[in-house]
C-alpha cells in the first residue's frame, strides 16, 4: 500500500456470524486449528468512522496451514464488523500486521494521496494497544489492521504467536 511499509502479515481477520460454529467449519472443513478464544467477549471503545462507538465481538485465533485466522463475530451491530456481515455476509475482512512504528504507519496513511479512511482508530487513552483499521482508496474494500508491538501487545498476542512458533 503506498506509504505504508509493512512488515511481515500477522493475521488474517474473517468475520463469522458464530465463531463458535466457523471454528468448528475450519477443522472439519479445511483441517484447520487449534482455535484459541480470546475469551467469551471483548469490549472495545474507538473511533468508529470518527465517532466514539463502543461494540462487542467475540474472538478466536487459530491456525490454517502456516496462517493465523482471527474469527469475529459481532455482538451488536455497532462495528465495521457488523457492517461487513450486513452488507457481504461472512469472509475475509482484513490483513493486520504488528508494527513497530505505529506513529510513522498512521502519518503515512493520513498523508497517502488521498488519505485512507480510518474504519477505526483505537489509538486514544484507554486502550492498552493501539491499533487501527485503515482502507486504501486504491484498493477499496481491502483493509488494513495495523497494531502496534508493544509490550502489551506482546503479553496479548504471544499466544497467538506461538501457535506458529512466533
Amino acid at each position: 500500500m503506498a506509504g505504508l511499509s509493512l512488515p511481515e502479515l500477522f493475521h488474517v481477520g474473517w468475520v463469522v456470524r458464530d465463531r463458535d460454529a466457523a471454528e468448528a467449519r475450519m477443522v472439519r472443513d479445511l483441517g484447520a486449528g487449534p482455535f484459541r478464544p480470546a475469551g467469551p467477549a471483548a469490549e472495545f471503545n474507538a473511533l468508529v468512522h470518527g465517532v466514539p462507538t463502543p461494540f462487542s465481538l467475540k474472538i478466536s485465533f487459530g491456525v490454517l496451514g502456516n496462517v493465523i485466522v482471527e474469527l469475529l463475530e459481532p455482538l451488536d451491530d455497532r462495528s465495521p464488523h457488523a457492517e461487513f456481515l450486513a452488507e457481504r455476509g461472512e469472509g475475509l475482512h482484513h490483513f493486520a500486521y504488528l508494527v513497530t512504528d505505529f506513529d510513522r504507519q498512521i502519518a503515512a496513511a493520513r498523508a497517502a494521496d488521498p488519505p485512507m479512511e480510518f474504519l477505526i482508530d483505537g489509538s486514544g487513552p484507554g486502550n492498552p494497544i493501539r491499533w487501527a483499521y485503515l482502507e486504501p482508496d486504491a484498493a477499496p474494500g481491502t483493509v488494513i489492521e495495523l497494531i502496534e508491538r508493544s509490550e502489551a501487545a506482546e503479553a496479548a498476542f504471544g499466544p497467538v504467536l506461538a501457535l506458529l512458533g512466533r
